[in-house]
């Protein structure tokens, strides 16, 4: 049984690209790279703009877990958490240009699960 986990913490969105590269080499997982780095790049874009508001001197942590066929990635900000949220379950005509929720809606289509607790999203992928 393989188990892998980590965690970093960021300060901003700035060379995230490389730190997401590691993370996936780390993990043995480059027949994933497009799925995983797209959701944790738009899981830490979130956290960024939504729940730290911008600011770098604001932390968000990454951790992941990859044990078997299952990656469980969490990404915490320092924001006030969910509230209200709403999850796209499609993009239409109506909301292709809205100011957010796309973001979630990605992660959506390629995450097999995804968890709202506090200023932490959950999100859980199985590998095959």
């Amino acid at each position: 049984m393989l188990i892998t986990k980590g965690n970093i913490v960021l300060y901003g969105i700035d060379d995230i690209s490389e730190k997401l590269d590691g993370i996936i080499k780390t993990l043995n997982l480059e027949k994933q790279y497009f799925e995983i780095k797209l959701i944790m790049s738009e899981a830490i874009n979130n956290a960024f703009v939504h729940g730290n508001k911008s600011d770098k001197n604001k932390p968000i942590s990454i951790g992941w877990n990859l044990a078997d066929d299952l990656l469980k990635l969490d990404i915490t900000d320092c924001g006030c958490g969910f509230k209200d949220l709403k999850f796209c379950k499609e993009i239409n005509e109506e909301n292709i240009f809205g100011e957010s929720g796309r973001g979630l809606y990605i992660i959506g289509c390629y995450t097999d699960e995804i968890n709202l607790e506090g200023s932490t999203i959950i999100m859980k992928k199985y590998i095959s």
